[in-house]
């Protein structure tokens, strides 16, 4: 999973034109945020799945509230992105 091969803009930046992709093609943002957060659970430290699962809800509550559901799916990446490089840094990995 390209989120947690690499936690920069860059990165950020290539996950945006993919989620953008998956918007274009009719795909509902509740439907991304979903199948993303089960697949980013199966793969991440039990330590950080309940910060994970938070963030979650908060974009999930985010998306039915604003308009633009690029900036929110966006927003949870980069979220998932800091909280993931902040638990390796305290694990002495980053």
């Amino acid at each position: 999973m390209s989120i947690l091969s690499e936690q920069s803009p860059a990165r950020l930046l290539q996950i945006r034109g993919q989620l953008y992709d998956l918007l274009s093609h009719c795909i509902p943002a509740d439907v991304i945020l979903k199948n993303l957060t089960f697949a980013l659970l199966k793969t991440m430290d039990q330590q950080i799945v309940g910060k994970i699962l938070e963030a979650a809800a908060e974009y999930d509550h985010r998306l039915r509230l604003g308009n633009k559901d690029i900036f929110h799916l966006e927003a949870f990446v980069a979220k998932v992105m800091s909280i993931y490089k902040r638990f390796l840094m305290d694990l002495g990995m980053a």
